[in-house]
């Protein structure tokens, strides 16, 4: 029995194409401001896909089921991961020659926020892929609670 593909393809969901968000990603006009706003927030994450060779935790793609990380506008966060919940500290940074892309600076590190950041509607990619790293997927929580 051959089991070449199985693993972190299994049930692709569409919602994470990579051409999708990557074309989606583009139609915009991303700015240090404008990539900074779109963070704010609360995230859920949602898939996990890696490259090559991969550790057990991966394959399933469910290590950070549960996940929620909250970002406010004067750069502190939290962590909210089954019953812990972790404070950090975050800004973006442009990445040199990637075309205008942003990574996170958390304190402490964040290993699900690691790499570019692509958004398409309420997706956020952090896109580490390129860096033989995991590509993590987070989708927006909407604000129920009016202001």
């Amino acid at each position: 029995m051959i089991l070449v593909g199985q693993g972190c393809d299994d049930n692709q969901n569409p919602m994470y194409d990579y051409q999708t968000i990557w074309k989606c990603h583009y139609e915009n006009n991303w700015s240090y401001e404008t990539t900074r706003n779109k963070i704010i927030g609360l995230w859920e994450w949602k898939y996990i896909k890696c490259c090559g060779e991969t550790t057990k935790p991966y394959q399933n793609g469910t290590e950070s089921k549960g996940l929620k990380i909250e970002f406010n506008a004067d750069g502190t966060g939290i962590v909210m991961d089954k019953d812990a919940i972790k404070e950090f500290s975050w800004d973006i940074e442009v990445l040199v020659n990637e075309n205008g892309l942003y990574e996170f600076q958390t304190t402490p590190a964040i290993s699900q926020l690691y790499g570019r950041l692509l958004f398409c509607d309420n997706v956020m990619m952090c896109n580490n892929s390129y860096r033989d790293g995991a590509d993590n997927f987070l989708v927006k929580v909407e604000n129920t609670n009016p202001i």
